[in-house]
């Protein structure tokens, strides 16, 4: 067990490392260009503020501390004007801990901003979420709760990831579990699990500033497993596609990494001396970086391949030198001392054999001194146990004996008997008892149907009687606006044909030109009203194009509306693509009617059958909790249309506070 801890301890403080440093290719400018231009141009706060927090993450892991405070300092001013950029301020800001080691401080920032984040039910908060329990479950591993940590990856972290469908951060999930069971050499586990990676970042969308670093990390540790299952066709494409990748940036740190796989590759090949010049590469990388866990790695994985290339002092200086460092755990002296020992002896030194043998079982006892006192306890308890049990055991047989022998033959048999009529009476009430049971059960289940269809009927009766509510409005709006001004610009018109039917002469120049405008602006109010049933953009371009002219043309010199449109198809029903723009139309005329904002922002994205909507306004908000005493139709409306498409709709908002509505429906 404690070299198991070890295992973990070693490879998990690597991988909390990886998670907080990460690998990088050196090849983020464009990406942070790209912020630093949303940041500097964007007129909304609530985008200016995490652009800045994901910036000051990005340059505090490049140790770039002067520009990630400068940032952060930017981001933390914008956060308590928004719910939700408050809640992922905490995981943010906590981020320094790290670098000062204190651990216990960092899990407990970790777990408050999870408590925070999870009142959010939106796609970037399950995927924040995601990896905020990654990182709670490698702090669980570093603790020696093993076990816990991988019930959080497997429990908590995959199912949120998958929630926010961040194709990405599932992969690097699946990464995290397979890293596990390799630790505890469940290779084929592993395996498993490396697939379902490999499948989640070749879907991920490659636009992701770290999407090349986290599939070369995956195909690399995927390449080294594949060779320890003895794989090695399967291991020499993972190396080629993780080569691919890095064969531009040969200073990346991920280079020592891969050299550790392609030397282990070309060690299971029997080509020892490729191996020994893929550890020298990785060792030359691992030293630039001073990575000194992966440098101590190489060095012991070069001695294999000396070993057996009999090459027995170049394999003795390099242990001697491994023996020599500072940094390496109690586990990894039993191993360099083992081989050292056994390196001499083969030489023919058994002055210094005996040396490093006496060595390393002063070692390997030291490691194994709890675990044989645990064992000892165990065995300890279970034996008491075992002789207390056998005891009783006999002294109760002893009382049996006893008590049989003076007890009356013809009383026992009455006792029987009497036992034997109860139990059949009590089998038998029993069953009665359970028959009865599932007649009732069977009952509640169909009473719990129909209450449940009348239900639904009753809610599919208030649905469509909302949504003919919603059309006998819009009917009296398209008549009322006919008649206060088509129907008067015509009646006004047919005055004027009278008027010069009737005169003896022409119709003056003046007349005719005020006729024609009447006349124009009769056919562009019929245009306008027209717009409004059906718009002509949403039938000849979709919908993204007719929400756009919408937001253009509801925009004023005071309100500035910006539309955001991600991955809408053009292959909706167009009865669908109609309730979409009914509903943003109706957010929209609610925010500019009550709001008194200046500012809204609209977005639409969709995933598959799944289409989400978010409209934020930097108005002056309402008490959601008094929405039931509202006496106007908007919201109604707005809510039926929702459950026709079996979606949801959560509004944010509070009293001199901004408002969002975020919709999902089913399409």
């Amino acid at each position: 067990m404690k070299r198991k801890l070890l295992l973990l301890l070693v490879s998990f403080t690597f991988s909390f490392s990886y998670s907080q440093r990460f690998y990088t290719l050196d090849d983020d400018g464009s990406y942070i260009d790209s912020l630093t231009h949303v940041i500097q141009t964007t007129k909304s706060d609530s985008i200016r503020g995490i652009n800045s927090f994901k910036l000051a993450d990005l340059f505090r892991r490049s140790k770039k501390n002067e520009l990630s405070d400068r940032y952060l300092l930017t981001a933390n001013k914008i956060a308590p004007k928004y719910p939700f950029l408050k809640a992922a301020a905490i995981y943010y800001n906590a981020a320094g801990l790290v670098s000062k080691g204190d651990f216990d401080n960092y899990g407990k920032q970790l777990n408050l901003a999870l408590t925070e984040l999870r009142k959010y039910k939106t796609k970037d908060s399950y995927s924040l979420q995601a990896f905020i329990l990654k990182n709670i479950s490698l702090i669980k591993v570093l603790q020696n709760n093993e076990l816990e940590g991988m019930k959080i990856l497997i429990n908590e972290a995959i199912p949120t990831g998958k929630k926010g469908n961040d194709l990405e951060t599932l992969s690097i999930l699946y990464k995290s579990v397979a890293t596990i069971f390799m630790n505890y050499d469940e290779r084929i586990k592993a395996d498993s699990y490396l697939k379902t990676a490999k499948e989640y970042i070749e879907q991920a969308s490659r636009s992701s500033y770290t999407y090349q670093e986290t599939k070369a990390d995956i195909y690399i540790i995927d390449a080294e497993n594949k060779s320890r299952l003895h794989m090695l066709a399967e291991a020499k494409k993972s190396l080629d596609i993780a080569y691919n990748i890095i064969r531009k940036y040969p200073d990346s740190n991920l280079n020592g990494s891969y050299y550790t796989a392609e030397g282990f590759y070309f060690y299971r090949l029997g080509q020892f001396n490729n191996a020994l010049k893929s550890y020298d590469k990785g060792i030359v990388n691992s030293t630039l970086h001073q990575d000194i866990l992966l440098t101590n790695r190489l060095k012991f994985s070069k001695y294999e391949p000396l070993k057996a290339l009999n090459r027995l002092e170049d394999a003795k200086n390099l242990l001697l030198d491994l023996i020599g460092s500072t940094t390496h755990f109690a586990l990894d002296q039993r191993n360099y001392t083992k081989e050292l020992a056994q390196t001499f002896e083969s030489l023919g030194d058994t002055k210094n054999a005996y040396k490093y043998l006496s060595r390393y079982n002063t070692i390997n006892d030291s490691l194994n001194l709890s675990e044989y006192q645990g064992k000892i306890a165990a065995l300890e308890a279970k034996f008491n146990r075992a002789e207390n049990e056998k005891k009783i055991s006999q002294l109760e047989a002893q009382r049996e004996r006893d008590r049989l022998v003076a007890q009356n033959n013809k009383l026992y048999y009455g006792l029987l008997v009497a036992v034997s009529v109860i139990l059949l009476l009590l089998v038998i009430f029993l069953w009665i008892n359970s028959k009865n049971q599932k007649k009732i059960a069977t009952q509640q289940s169909l009473n719990y149907v129909q209450n449940l269809e009348s239900l639904k009927n009753q809610k599919e009766i208030e649905v469509m009687q909302a949504v003919i509510r919603g059309e006998e409005d819009e009917r009296k709006r398209i008549a009322r606006d006919l008649h206060d001004g088509v129907g008067s610009m015509l009646s006004s018109l047919r005055t004027r044909f009278l008027k010069i039917s009737s005169s003896s002469g022409p119709a003056s120049k003046d007349e005719i030109e005020n006729m024609n405008g009447i006349l124009n602006n009769s056919i562009t109010e019929l245009r306008q009203i027209s717009f409004n049933l059906i718009p002509e953009t949403l039938l000849k371009l979709g919908l993204e194009h007719a929400l756009n002219d919408l937001c253009h043309m509801l925009e004023t010199d005071d309100i500035r509306i910006y539309f955001q449109a991600n991955q809408i198809r053009s292959d909706i029903p167009e009865n669908i693509q109609i309730m979409i723009y009914r509903i943003i139309q109706e957010l929209l005329n609610n925010a500019l009617k009550h709001s008194s904002c200046t500012e809204i922002l609209v977005d639409c994205s969709q995933n598959q059958s799944r289409f989400f909507i978010t409209v934020e306004d930097n108005g002056k908000g309402f008490d959601t909790s008094q929405i039931k005493n509202f006496t106007g139709q908007g919201l109604k409306n707005l809510k039926s249309r929702v459950e026709l498409f079996n979606g949801k709709i959560d509004i944010q908002s509070s009293a001199n506070h901004p408002t969002t509505f975020n919709i999902e429906l089913s399409i």
